[in-house]
C-alpha cells in the first residue's frame, strides 16, 4: 500500500487513548519520516485536520501519504470538510488512507472513499486501530506488534491489562495538563522506540497521580445515581477529567453489579456509554442518538444544556440534563 519505508507520512490520529497514540508511534517506528498530529472528534477538530493537511502538503517539498487513524466521522458536514482537503492533497500527488475500527454509516464511508482508501474492521472483528494499521501496511516489526498487542488489551479491557503498566491512566492524567500535547508526544516518541514505561513516569505516577486519583474516585462515587429508564437499570455518574472512563466504569460496575448500562458525563456535555459485562445493549446505537458513536461495548455522545446561561459558548450540563436526554437515547 505504501511505496517504501522512506516515504513521508503525515499521521493524523486520536489523542484521547493508547490506541490512537500507538497508531502514531507504530508509524514513526516503521516510517522514520513521520509527522504525528494529534486531535479528537467533532466539527471544529475536523476543520483543524483539514487545515493541517493543506498546510503540510503546501510546505512539503515532496509527496507522501496521509494516514488518518482511530477517528470516525458521524455526519456529512464533517466528511465534506475533510473531502475538500483530501481532494487538494490528491491533486498535489499525496495519497490518503483512513484506518479505523469504529462503526461507520454506509453513506459516510462512500463519501470518504471518493478520495481515500478506507480500512475498517470487519463486522464482529475485534481489532483495535493499531492492529489495523499493522495489518493494512504490512508492518511486522517487533516493537510495532508489541504496541498493537498492548493497545488491543487496553481497548478491549482484557484481564491481561492488570499485568501491564498503567499507561492509559497516565494518558488521561496528562490530558488535564496545559502542555498535554507535549506530554502525549513524549509517550509516542518513547513507544516508537519500544519503551512503554520508565522510572520518570513511575515517579510521576506514584507521587502525583495516585493521590489525585484516590481523591477524584471518592468524589466521583458520591455522585452515582441509579435509576430505571425504559426497563434498563442505569447508573449515572459525573466523571472527573483526571480519571479514565474505563477505570471509573469498572469500579462502578463492581459496586453495582446488576446495572445494564452506565452513563459517565462531564460538565462540558460529553457522555461516555458503557455496558455491563453480560449486557447485550448496543452502546454505539445509543451514542448515535446522542450525536456520537463508537463500539457496541463502549461509545460516546454529547448532551446540550437545556438551561439558558449568560455565556452561550460555555454552557455546562447537569444531572437533570442527562436525565432528560436518556429516555430518548434508550428508546
Amino acid at each position: 500500500m505504501l511505496k517504501s519505508k522512506k516515504e513521508r507520512i503525515l499521521s493524523i490520529t486520536h489523542q484521547q487513548d493508547i490506541d490512537g497514540l500507538f497508531c502514531g508511534a507504530i508509524l514513526k517506528n516503521a516510517f522514520p519520516d513521520t509527522f504525528v498530529y494529534l486531535t479528537n472528534y467533532g466539527y471544529k477538530n475536523m476543520l483543524n485536520i483539514a487545515n493541517t493537511i493543506e498546510t503540510n502538503i503546501i510546505k512539503s517539498k515532496r509527496q507522501g501519504t496521509i494516514i488518518i487513524s482511530d477517528l470516525s466521522i458521524d455526519n456529512e458536514e464533517e466528511a465534506s470538510v475533510i473531502k475538500t482537503a483530501g481532494t487538494k492533497a490528491k491533486e498535489r500527488g499525496w495519497d490518503l488512507i483512513w484506518i479505523d475500527h469504529h462503526v461507520w454509516r454506509a453513506e459516510i464511508k462512500d463519501l470518504i472513499e471518493s478520495f481515500a482508501i478506507v480500512v475498517l474492521a470487519k463486522e464482529k472483528e475485534q481489532k483495535c486501530a493499531s492492529e489495523l494499521v499493522c495489518d493494512a501496511l504490512n508492518i511486522k516489526r517487533t516493537a510495532c506488534i508489541r504496541m498493537a498487542k498492548f493497545a488491543h488489551i487496553v481497548d478491549f479491557r482484557l484481564p491481561e491489562i492488570n499485568d501491564m503498566p498503567p499507561l492509559p491512566e497516565m494518558v488521561r492524567y496528562y490530558l488535564t495538563f496545559p502542555d498535554y500535547y507535549k506530554k502525549l508526544h513524549s509517550i509516542i516518541d518513547k513507544a516508537s522506540q519500544g519503551i512503554f514505561w520508565n522510572d520518570e513516569i513511575q515517579e510521576e505516577y506514584e507521587s502525583k497521580y495516585l493521590p489525585l486519583k484516590e481523591l477524584a474516585m471518592k468524589e466521583a462515587l458520591k455522585s452515582v445515581m441509579v435509576t430505571f429508564i425504559n426497563n434498563y437499570k442505569v447508573g449515572i455518574i459525573e466523571s472527573p477529567k483526571i480519571l479514565s472512563k474505563a477505570t471509573l466504569s469498572e469500579t462502578v460496575f463492581k459496586l453495582y453489579n446488576d446495572l445494564d448500562i452506565i452513563f459517565l458525563f462531564s460538565p462540558d456535555g460529553k457522555v461516555s456509554v458503557r455496558r455491563g459485562l453480560d449486557s447485550k445493549v448496543r452502546c454505539d446505537l445509543i451514542a448515535q442518538k446522542l450525536n456520537g458513536g463508537g463500539h457496541s461495548y463502549a461509545a460516546a455522545g454529547f448532551i446540550k444544556s437545556t438551561i439558558a446561561q449568560e455565556d452561550t459558548n460555555d454552557r455546562k450540563i447537569s444531572l437533570q440534563d442527562v436525565l432528560k436526554a436518556l429516555p430518548v437515547a434508550l428508546a
